[in-house]
């Protein structure tokens, strides 16, 4: 072959490589410029409030926006919720007329990933992520006993139309429903006589069946059988008159409670020998039932002092604040509180302890094997009426438990992020009144999580740690 010719065919061959390669090239180009953005892996959801539900998801490759759908579970069609920025990898759904969100129903979510620049989508979990919205907890339990019947009242929480009242009678026994209410209160007119009882509350949404959360600890009131005044003996009648010839109509005097009339107010010293001598009174009655002695408790006589002198006020284990008698013992520093009685009217300690024992319910305060602690309490009014408080407590009178405060972002008054507070054993906390409230820009405290519930104190029995919930302000 001729040396030209050859080179011909060189030319012609190298010219239709390139050709082939340009035209990869170009199309490589073009596949490029057409890909689509990565998928998107959903990390987790949840529920934040009665109407609001959170997703979070990792971010990927190729995306300028993120798109969030929802659809009702068994639904076929995605509803889409919101276009966001690639920046942002969660989003909080609130309940809105376009796209509602139901208390009770599951909804499911996704996120696709899609690109500006291509104008293509990226694949998605067609699955999703189930989510289910629940009603507000009822907040603010408050219980107190009137007339042997324990009122019980509560804030209503936001997605609920119902309420169910639940009681049991032990720290660790089973909640047994007693009531189920449209309103914010109830009173149970047969609470369990002679024992402890504790009551929780569950928000409710009776169209799709919905129960909010609850404290599982419950707030605890004492319950007597009996009717909380007792009154001295009475005096001897006097003699009815004779009848003149003609009958004239007499009128029986009704039976007096005897006032006594001391010479002098009793001092500091005097009101303690009294107290000793209650107690020494109340240890020989122990002793007959095989009860150990009930040992004298500076700060549970701290408490009985204070109750005493509140019965002049209000006489019932229902203090004049509307709290129950316990929370004397606990404002004292004193833990385990087993259980009050009072009286009114009697002049002297034997007086008193006699008539406590003449009533089975005060009987059974003064002699139960699960207390070990006794304070004693009197109070002398202006027209010389006494009055008179025991306080009992268990064997954890002195046991402290700490409650650590985690601001979670936010800060203390003194600037701090973490706070201790030591209570008495038992002591029912209220997370709004009894613990420091921390503050955080741009978010306003709206709660305390206790291992995922939200709820709003508790009854402490061990060390245990709360953290801040936060709400963004908009």
């Amino acid at each position: 072959m001729k040396e030209t010719n050859i080179k011909k065919y060189f030319y012609q061959i190298l010219a239709i490589f390139a050709a082939l390669l340009l035209s990869f090239s170009i199309a490589q180009i073009s596949v490029q410029a057409a890909a689509k953005p990565g998928t998107v892996k959903l990390s987790s959801i949840k529920a934040t409030d009665y109407n609001k539900i959170n997703i979070k998801w990792k971010k990927t490759s190729g995306a300028t926006n993120y798109i969030v759908y929802y659809k009702k579970a068994g639904s076929g069609k995605w509803i889409k919720v919101k276009t966001l920025d690639n920046k942002k990898s969660s989003y909080t759904h609130t309940s809105s007329s376009k796209n509602p969100i139901v208390v009770g129903q599951k909804y499911v979510y996704t996120v696709k990933a899609y690109s500006k620049k291509t104008k293509k989508y990226g694949k998605y979990n067609s699955e999703g992520l189930l989510a289910k919205t629940n009603p507000k907890p009822a907040t603010c339990i408050s219980v107190a006993v009137k007339n042997g019947v324990v009122n019980i009242d509560w804030n209503k929480g936001n997605g609920a139309d119902k309420y169910i009242i639940y009681r049991k009678t032990s720290e660790n026994g089973k909640w047994v429903k007693i009531a189920t209410v449209s309103d914010n209160q109830y009173t149970d007119t047969q609470p369990v006589a002679k024992h402890d009882n504790y009551y929780t509350v569950r928000s409710y949404y009776s169209k799709t069946k919905a129960y909010g959360p609850y404290n599982k600890y419950g707030v605890e009131v004492y319950v007597n059988s009996y009717t909380p005044i007792i009154t001295p003996k009475p005096t001897e009648k006097p003699d009815n008159p004779k009848p003149t010839e003609k009958p004239q109509p007499t009128v029986t005097p009704e039976p007096e409670v005897p006032t006594p009339e001391p010479t002098h107010r009793p001092n500091a010293a005097e009101i303690n020998q009294m107290a000793q001598e209650v107690i020494r009174l109340v240890n020989i009655e122990r002793a007959k039932v095989g009860s150990a002695p009930l040992q004298y408790h500076e700060k549970l006589q701290q408490a009985a002092m204070v109750r005493a002198k509140e019965l002049n006020t209000l006489f019932s284990h229902t203090r004049p604040n509307g709290t129950d008698s316990s929370t004397a013992t606990y404002e004292a520093g004193a833990g385990g509180s087993t259980g009050e009685n009072i009286a009114m009217g009697y002049a002297t300690p034997q007086d008193v302890v006699e008539g406590w024992m003449n009533s089975p319910g005060h009987r059974t305060a003064i002699l139960t094997k699960a207390s070990f602690y006794i304070g004693v309490g009197i109070y002398q009014n202006d027209a010389g009426v006494y009055f008179w408080a025991q306080d009992f407590a268990d064997n954890n009178v002195d046991k402290k438990c700490t409650l650590t405060i985690d601001a979670n972002g936010g800060n203390f008054s003194d600037g701090s992020t973490t706070c201790l507070i030591q209570f008495p054993y038992k002591f029912h906390i209220s997370f709004a009144s009894d613990v420091p409230q921390p503050t955080r820009a741009g978010y306003k405290l709206s709660g305390w999580s206790w291992y995922g519930d939200n709820i709003p104190g508790m009854r402490i029995t061990i060390n245990t740690k709360i953290k801040a919930i936060w709400e963004p302000i908009n």
